[in-house]
């Protein structure tokens, strides 16, 4: 299958509703994606405004569309981004397209692009709504990794003016910023999008320009968002969805590796990556979810279930017969339940040596007693 580092890719800014101090960041993050053969950026270059982006367009190749905006309150970056668009889906030789704007109006685009089999790329801020983000196939918050390049760039004085504030804020999380790295990714050019993470495939296989950041370019520092929670999937919900891959692949007695995390959860939820959660690898991330154990085996990384102590799934069987009000319990349905409360349940039953619920029960909860198909509690 054609791995995207080989594909030819259309570069699409809208300038309107994207800040030029991202330039850097857009291309040297798209770089790891494949070859950017077209580099277009829409706007009505008459406007003052854009003036930090018609500077870049000569030190980074950008070609300037021109987009009159003769209807006030209009915006005619997003009409002209889309002609564009379609066009070089008909006529041009790419692969894959990269969307770079905060605007939401360009969700039908990235759909029909897919639609077409073409790897779609979304770039933009935080504030950029779900409606477009959830279109692509894969989205990249840009305030998000700016912001982590500059706590690791201590050299640049624009940057350490800029954030000083935020990091004096923010001394307790310094060090795991600090370990940052923006890892080699991999996506083929049909449909497998993967995040930032280390796998045994992608290892060594780093790919930078390293570009230098546009200082002397950038307009001024936009107001930083407040608090970005709710802007991301949860990691509660990307929990739940790990725990489920693991359980059906244990149901046909499959183990979980790393790679298949990354590259399922890339699919489910386009604008996953670990970054948004101030982690560098995916294995990290996954150690501090508490019903997941990370374990390296044979050169590769697995992915299993965290075993619940008997104490605590004790307390959780008794919870079960207290909001029943009752002393006997079917069997079928008491692990139903236990189940629901406890994803990990058929990894403390593995664990302990056993593979039967009710064998289980027998040997290790004292408080319950089986009978045939019922479970009594023990006065």
């Amino acid at each position: 299958m054609e791995e995207t580092k080989d594909i030819n890719i259309a570069m699409l800014i809208d300038v309107d509703n994207i800040s030029s101090k991202y330039i850097s960041s857009i291309l040297s993050e798209l770089s790891k994606y494949g070859k950017i053969t077209i580099r277009h950026m829409y706007g009505d270059w008459t406007q003052d405004r854009l003036r930090s982006w018609m500077k870049c367009s000569a030190p980074y190749s950008l070609t300037p569309v021109m987009q009159p905006n003769n209807t006030p309150g209009k915006n005619s970056s997003d009409i002209g981004l889309i002609i564009d668009a379609m066009d070089i889906l008909y006529t041009g030789d790419v692969q894959g397209f990269c969307i770079v704007s905060s605007d939401g109006d360009f969700n039908k685009l990235a759909t029909r692009l897919r639609e077409a089999g073409k790897v779609v790329i979304g770039m933009g801020e935080k504030k950029t709504p779900e409606s477009f983000r959830q279109s692509c196939e894969r989205f990249i918050f840009l305030d998000v990794i700016q912001n982590g390049d500059a706590d690791d760039d201590e050299a640049a004085p624009a940057k350490k003016s800029a954030n000083k504030a935020a990091k004096s804020r923010s001394k307790s999380t310094k060090s795991s910023r600090q370990r940052k790295q923006q890892a080699p990714v991999s996506l083929s050019a049909a449909s497998e999008p993967a995040p930032s993470y280390e796998d045994d495939a992608y290892q060594g296989s780093e790919n930078f320009l390293g570009f230098t950041p546009a200082e002397s370019y950038e307009e001024e520092d936009e107001s930083e968002t407040g608090d970005s929670e709710g802007l991301f999937t949860d990691q509660k919900t990307i929990e739940d969805a790990i725990v489920k891959m693991i359980t059906d692949n244990n149901a046909v007695g499959k183990e979980t590796g790393l790679g298949e995390i990354g590259s399922r959860l890339v699919k489910i939820y386009p604008d996953f990556d670990i970054r948004n959660y101030q982690y560098s690898k995916l294995s990290e991330f996954l150690k501090d979810l508490p019903s997941l154990q990370v374990s390296n085996r044979d050169n590769s990384v697995w992915i299993s279930l965290k075993a619940t102590s008997d104490s605590d799934l004790e307390k959780e069987i008794l919870s079960i017969f207290r909001r029943h009000d009752t002393n006997d319990m079917n069997i079928g349905q008491l692990k139903q339940e236990l189940q629901e409360m406890n994803p990990n349940l058929d990894a403390t039953i593995r664990k302990s040596g056993v593979t039967r619920f009710s064998v289980y029960l027998n040997r290790n909860i004292h408080s319950v007693e089986v009978n045939g198909r019922h479970v009594t509690l023990v006065k």
